[in-house]
């Protein structure tokens, strides 16, 4: 099992542009390139974009946390280095 289908069961899928969480009656959609503020405590990453809009999400330990929290931070780095070889290509 690839680790972002571990997340499918947490309400969370890695998108190449954004991250979907879905929650009981809440569906939200965060563009990696809004994420201001990005941080794991125990078994809960916390996510907090430019405008303040903030997501909590809590996982069953701090491993997956942990892994959750890397995989963002991979997509994010990815979703820059696209946007910069776009600009030196022009």
């Amino acid at each position: 099992m690839k680790r972002s289908e571990k997340y499918l069961k947490y309400g969370v899928k890695l998108e190449d542009r954004y991250l979907i969480y879905e929650e009981k009656n809440r569906r939200v959609a965060v563009p990696y390139a809004h994420i201001a503020f990005l941080s794991v405590s125990k078994n809960y990453l916390v996510i907090q974009t430019n405008s303040m809009e903030k997501v909590v999400i809590k996982l069953d330990t701090e491993d997956t946390a942990n892994e959750l929290f890397e995989d963002i931070l991979v997509f994010i780095e990815r979703l820059y280095i696209i946007l910069i070889e776009r600009l030196y290509i022009r």
